[in-house]
């Protein structure tokens, strides 16, 4: 079964096309959806306003390699191309960025500690929301973790930057549960 016939449709939703719903113009074939979409935006994009939007940035555990990317980028935006507005736009939009217990097994560089990219971060104003638990941070097989997040979090406050840390689970036992577990406890504190 199609995912589409899964999904309740909605009541100004065009329905799927049918065989005789194919129209053939000059360049070949045409479905009737596509011709609608030209005449009318499609009702999930209906009031929209995307550039607009504020952004939230949030990365958990491997994944938080991903804001750390963005640091490298927001860089590069603003000492190499500092006049690409286009990319100025949509990173101004971001208010917030989440590191969710971040970790990796890859021996460095799991929290970005390089003065002149976290210099570019706090110039941005962006709101820097850390939540880390024992598992990562008190980790002995992996002590750069615990390091690299304290150098993190320290340049960061030095530099002026809006950054706020909470140590999960403290009094519990580092366990891949808790790291999991942060995920809740993140959900329930941004009610």
């Amino acid at each position: 079964m199609p995912a589409s016939e899964l999904l309740p449709q909605a009541a100004n939703e065009p329905s799927p096309p049918t065989e005789e719903a194919v129209t053939e113009d000059g360049d070949g074939l045409q479905t009737q959806e596509e011709e609608d979409e030209e005449v009318a935006p499609l009702w999930w994009r209906e009031g929209l306003n995307l550039d607009k939007a504020h952004l939230v940035l949030i990365g958990f555990s491997k994944g938080c390699v991903v804001l750390n990317q963005f640091l490298y980028e927001f860089h590069y935006l603003k000492t190499l191309t500092p006049d690409d507005d286009t990319m100025m736009r949509l990173v101004s939009r971001i208010q917030d960025m989440y590191w969710l217990d971040a970790g990796h097994a890859g021996g460095k560089n799991t929290w970005i500690t390089s003065r002149s990219l976290l210099e570019t971060l706090t110039r941005l104003g962006i709101g820097i929301h850390i939540h880390v638990t024992p598992y990562q941070v008190h980790d002995e097989r992996r002590p750069w973790i615990r390091k690299e997040e304290k150098a993190f979090g320290d340049l960061l406050r030095r530099l002026g930057a809006p950054v706020h840390r909470t140590l999960h689970f403290e009094n519990q036992v580092a366990s891949l549960y808790t790291h999991f577990e942060v995920l809740n406890a993140f959900r329930q504190a941004s009610k």
